[in-house]
């Protein structure tokens, strides 16, 4: 696989919930860059140009999208090099560990006109304060819609079938022996374009999916076919569930292009039925929940377009303050740093 798209994080009922020590393991970093620098200044378009140069060039390439703006990128990796470049501003505030040993901090900030940002300060200062304001209202509702789902009467997991289903599937998992590294992210996240999904497997997967009804998640299968994955020494990819990340919606192998989980009954396309690891109940309460989580869920997703707006507007500003030549002698130094070759 030359190109794969995950999200770092997450808008979840739990509030963000960040995935960023995942774009990179930690034992795998060979040279990391952390992206600092308000909005507009280029931060995204900067991994981007960057992405796209590595994949023309044959490297593989992962792109880490934004929740709160898919078309934004909050960070890249090249996984076979060890090299990843992320943004390190809020809400996911990062900073190098080993600073010019391995990584690298990068401030676009400093190619900003201070002197035509301060006057307005206190209107930035506002706008920072209602997007922050929109966001915790999303987060509100998600909670409220998660506690929906854990009332949903609608079925329960079998822990035997579960369990024999978790012993089927291993029994479809390659042999490797090793130490297995588990990473994070999430392939679909609430966002101002909804419940968005980013992640789109290869024509060759094999996909090994059960159907889940609302409200009910296969945790123990999921659990026990990590363990079976960790057991062989596996690397594999968590997909966290976008509401509860406590939750793996899905585990990804990509280097044997297999896949593993739930998904949602009304999503569900050659999957195993719901009586394969449920005990399914009656649905007499069905279309209540399912209005009033759906209602809850809108709610959320219309607080999270309201904040792009408002950060779109905060953008602006920004944009007019910064010095795109000096960002342009800085790209064209990272790019010989990291051992690409810059498209003009």
């Amino acid at each position: 696989m030359k190109v794969m798209h995950y999200l770092a994080g997450g808008n979840t009922a739990r509030g963000f919930y960040s995935c960023f020590d995942h774009i990179m393991p930690e034992d795998r970093r060979r040279r990391m860059y952390y992206i600092k620098g308000g909005p507009g200044v280029g931060k995204s378009s900067l991994m981007k140009e960057i992405g796209k140069v590595g994949e023309e060039t044959g490297w593989e390439v992962e792109y880490f999208h934004c929740s709160s703006d898919p078309d934004s990128l909050d960070g890249i990796a090249f996984p076979q090099r060890g090299i990843a470049l992320m943004d390190g501003t809020a809400p996911h505030v990062y900073d190098p560990i080993l600073p010019g040993a391995r990584d690298t901090l990068v401030s676009l900030g400093d190619y900003l006109d201070t002197e035509k940002l301060r006057p307005g300060a206190r209107e930035l200062r506002d706008i920072q304060k209602e997007i922050s304001g929109k966001f915790k209202r999303c987060y509100h509702y998600l909670t409220a819609a998660s506690e929906i789902l854990q009332a949903a009467p609608q079925g329960t997991e079998n822990l035997e079938k579960s369990r024999n289903l978790a012993n089927d599937w291993g029994r479809r998992l390659p042999l490797r022996g090793g130490m297995g590294q588990r990473r994070e992210c999430f392939a679909k996240a609430f966002s101002p374009k909804g419940l968005h999904t980013v992640t789109i497997f290869p024509e060759t997967t094999q996909q090994y999916l059960l159907e889940c009804p609302f409200g009910c998640h296969a945790e123990s299968l999921m659990g026990r076919l990590d363990s079976l994955m960790a057991d062989r020494g596996l690397d594999r990819i968590a997909l966290l569930n976008p509401l509860d990340p406590s939750k793996t919606d899905m585990l990804w192998l990509p280097e044997y292009a297999l896949l593993f989980g739930c998904v949602e009954e009304k999503t569900a396309r050659e999957a195993l039925p719901a009586e394969a690891a449920f005990d399914v109940k009656g649905q007499e309460e069905y279309s209540f929940d399912r209005n009033a989580y759906e209602l809850l869920c809108q709610r959320a997703l219309e607080q999270l377009a309201q904040a792009k707006a408002l950060h779109d507007e905060l953008e602006r500003p920004y944009i007019r303050s910064m010095d795109f030549g000096q960002l342009a002698i800085k790209k064209k130094a990272l790019f010989s740093e990291i051992g690409l070759e810059e498209r003009e």
